[in-house]
């Protein structure tokens, strides 16, 4: 893949990534607490195939992408601990939410996620930044 062809890429994974924190701050104001933690989850896994593609990483699945962000950037001290605690908590909370038949999602699960997403989301693309610069 060109340089060319990871910037562009990169920057269709950051603006998806900032367009799903937009919608779940939606699904937030209309009550829909199963989406808005689909949503805060996405965002976050859009971000972070944007930093997978910058740093040429190949994740195949949920679990692995988990996983590389550990390995790559939370045990490395590029990431705090913090954030890839909260990344795993959010795809426990989302796979509930979007498999989950007998479990709601509350208002309760999902309160302070939406700027945790979107301070997880911007640190990923600072990250981005900081190695492009």
């Amino acid at each position: 893949m060109t340089h060319e062809q990871r910037t562009t890429l990169i920057a269709a994974q950051t603006e998806k990534a900032n367009r799903f924190v937009a919608q779940a701050e939606e699904m937030y104001a209309l009550g829909h607490w199963d989406l808005t933690a689909n949503r805060c989850y996405y965002a976050c896994f859009h971000a972070v195939q944007a930093l997978f593609i910058h740093n040429e990483i190949a994740g195949h699945t949920h679990a692995g992408m988990l996983h590389l962000v550990s390995l790559h950037f939370v045990k490395t001290g590029l990431l705090p601990t913090t954030m890839g605690s909260f990344l795993a908590r959010l795809m426990q909370l989302r796979q509930k939410a979007d498999y989950n038949c007998a479990y709601d999602v509350s208002q309760n699960d999902v309160d302070g996620m939406i700027s945790n997403t979107r301070d997880f989301v911007s640190a990923v693309i600072a990250r981005i930044r900081e190695n492009i610069k």
